[in-house]
Order: C-alpha cells, then structure tokens, then sequence
C-alpha cells in the first residue's frame, strides 16, 4: 500500500510550504496526480486525514486530481491517451516506441491560504 509514502511525502512538502509563510493557515491543497502512480485517491485523502491530525494541518481540504497518462509515438508521430496505462503503447498505431508526455508526475497545482492569499 504505498498510497501511505506517498501522503506522508505530501504532508511534508506542505509543511515546510507552512514554514515559510508564519502565522498562516492553509485551507486547501490542490494536487495533480499522474495516472502512472496507481493511486487510490479516497485512500491518500483518508490517510492525509490520519497524518495530519493534530497538527497545523488538521482541517485542510486536499483536493486531488488524477492526470491520465497521454503519450506521443515516435512512429506515426501522434499524441493521444494510452488504453492501458500500465503498458505504453500508441492508440492509433499500436507500436511501443512512445514518449510519455503526461501522467507520469505530481503536481502541487496551489495552496490555498485562510482568506486571500494563495500560491
């Protein structure tokens, strides 16, 4: 179950984020996940919630989203969504010979400070 890691690594780039802006709250994280992660999102939330209780972020909202694995072919040159992520492989050729273009990464698209302030 690696969804756990992988929260516990979220969990800490928010909070040396927090660091950075003292007397701050955060209410909201947004994370972009790549497809690639084979994450479980409902079980990232739920271990973020046990991860963060009691601590400064108790009560932030994380908002992820899941970004599917698209793919460029080095063949017919074509980019596309792949059928199956867990087998790159071009949509409109079939050949293998791909270049992953999206899906493969984590992205902190914003953090969302109590009032105004967001980054």
């Amino acid at each position: 179950m690696h969804e756990g890691v992988f929260t516990e690594k979220i969990v800490t780039v928010i909070m040396d984020e927090l660091k950075k802006h003292p007397g701050q709250k955060i209410s909201a994280v947004k994370v972009k996940v790549g497809e690639t992660y084979h994450l479980v999102l409902e079980s990232v939330c739920m271990h973020f919630e046990i991860a963060v209780k009691g601590t400064a972020l108790e009560g932030v909202q994380l908002i992820l989203q899941e970004e599917p694995m698209q793919v460029t072919c080095q063949v017919c040159h074509k980019t596309g969504p792949v059928e199956d992520h867990h087998m790159a492989m071009c949509s409109f050729c079939i050949s293998l010979n791909v270049i992953t273009v999206s899906g493969n990464s984590i992205i902190f698209v914003s953090i969302e400070f109590s009032g105004t302030k967001s980054i």
